[in-house]
């Protein structure tokens, strides 16, 4: 957990002492719902300064060499299904390149974890980032940005 995130949290922890303390006005579950909405809050600004940071290794010749040139790696194969295979258990639909659905798969497992919800993934070709919606079911299926889709286990 990041420095902003626990200073969120012990802000609600401090929140719900002083209610403790005298009445506030605000319910235990007012209370509450305003230290989570903190914490979502510091979550997405936390998922938007890691992407600045990509975009800006990206820009300088960062983690992928700062080539905007295809990779030296085998090329996709199509997929059952007509989608592309991107290898490693990844596969594609015709809109959506397999760098972009690293970063969907990668957001997904770190802030969703399993289950369904959105996730906001940078693509290193457009230099955008999109909300892909993702299921929960096995394979897991993300669709959105801009008719992008990715299958994963």
């Amino acid at each position: 957990m990041s420095y902003r995130l626990k200073s969120v949290a012990a802000l609600g922890l401090v929140a719900v002492a002083f209610s403790a303390c005298g009445d506030s006005g605000a319910s235990e579950e007012e209370l509450e719902r305003a230290r989570q909405q903190g914490v979502a809050k510091a979550r997405q600004q936390e998922k938007i300064e890691r992407i600045e940071r990509q975009l800006k290794d990206l820009k300088k010749g960062g983690p992928d060499g700062g080539s905007n040139s295809p990779s030296t790696t085998a090329a996709p194969t199509a997929a059952s299904g007509g989608g592309t295979d991107c290898g490693e258990n990844l596969s594609v639909g015709p809109n959506t390149t397999c760098a972009f659905a690293a970063n969907v798969r990668s957001d997904y497992y770190n802030e969703i974890g399993g289950g369904e919800g959105t996730v906001y993934s940078y693509s290193p070709v457009t230099g955008r980032v999109y909300a892909m919606y993702c299921s929960a079911g096995a394979p897991h299926v993300c669709t959105g940005g801009n008719d992008a889709s990715v299958y994963f286990p």
